[in-house]
């Protein structure tokens, strides 16, 4: 499957009064295949709502318009009976301010990502290295992940080895034991688990963005996740090839293309 048959003709309305914000999300989601729009306030975004009908609203929530702040569009659109999926972006943190978070998504929002790219950005400005869990991910590239996920694209099978398969469209591992590719169905909660370690294209990915990416309950909570997957899609759980800790920080996924099938 490709990424234009997958995409085509989906359009993507991106609300952000930062000309820079504009300038790095737009080629991203240009090349990931996607139709893009924008305006640079919250009356500007109601004209091209209404213009161009979106598939996707993409909103800054701290407009430079006191008086239309982007809390007020999405609450303004859905009392117009607008059910287009609204992605909220903030420079806020989700566990700096959930309650922020919260009456977001009480205002109608469906998800919500963290300008890292601009947090970065200030503490550049500041003299400041930046911080790990800023640092280690671009917020666009969680932003497009999160647009696809919303608009129900399917991503073709990724193939890691002659050992492990991934299905994304029916969430399903297939592993190769006795020369035969087997399903190994899981949670959904794994499977988030497994596509965030996936998508840090081999870097650690920490306990906390973990927990807060697939929304469990704690670290116990992950571990046993860990485990479970653990026993799903290695070939020997107690040895882990592709689901490695990575000690003080969290786990990471790592493809062996010289691993043997048995």
């Amino acid at each position: 499957m490709t990424k234009e048959s997958t995409v085509k003709n989906l359009k993507v309305l991106l609300v952000d009064d930062n000309p820079r914000v504009r300038s790095f999300v737009r080629p991203a989601l240009e090349d990931a295949g996607f139709d893009y729009v924008e305006a640079e306030n919250g009356w500007s975004a109601f004209e091209k709502i209404e213009e161009e009908k979106p598939n996707l609203i993409v909103l800054d929530i701290m407009l430079s318009d006191d008086s239309m702040s982007g809390l007020d569009v999405c609450k303004k659109i859905r009392q117009n009976g607008n059910t287009t999926p609204v992605i909220f972006l903030t420079i806020k943190d989700r566990s700096d301010d959930p309650q922020y978070m919260e009456r977001a998504f009480k205002l109608g929002a469906n998800d919500y990502v963290s300008k890292r790219e601009e947090l970065r950005h200030i503490e550049l400005n500041m003299g400041l290295f930046p911080t790990e869990f800023v640092g280690q991910k671009s917020d666009v590239e969680e932003l497009v992940t999160r647009i696809k996920a919303r608009l129900f694209i399917q991503e073709p099978d990724e193939e890691f080895d002659d050992y492990l398969r991934i299905d994304s469209i029916n969430q399903t591992a297939l592993v190769k034991t006795g020369g035969q590719w087997h399903d190994t169905h899981l949670t959904v909660a794994e499977f988030s688990i497994l596509k965030a370690l996936i998508n840090a294209s081999g870097r650690p990915v920490g306990k906390t963005q973990l927990i807060e990416t697939v929304k469990i309950d704690g670290e116990g909570s992950l571990q046993n996740h860990i485990w479970r997957l653990r026993n799903k899609v290695e070939l020997n759980p107690q040895v882990p090839v592709y689901i490695q800790t990575y000690h003080g920080v969290g786990y990471r996924f790592k493809a062996n293309s010289q691993r043997n099938s048995v």
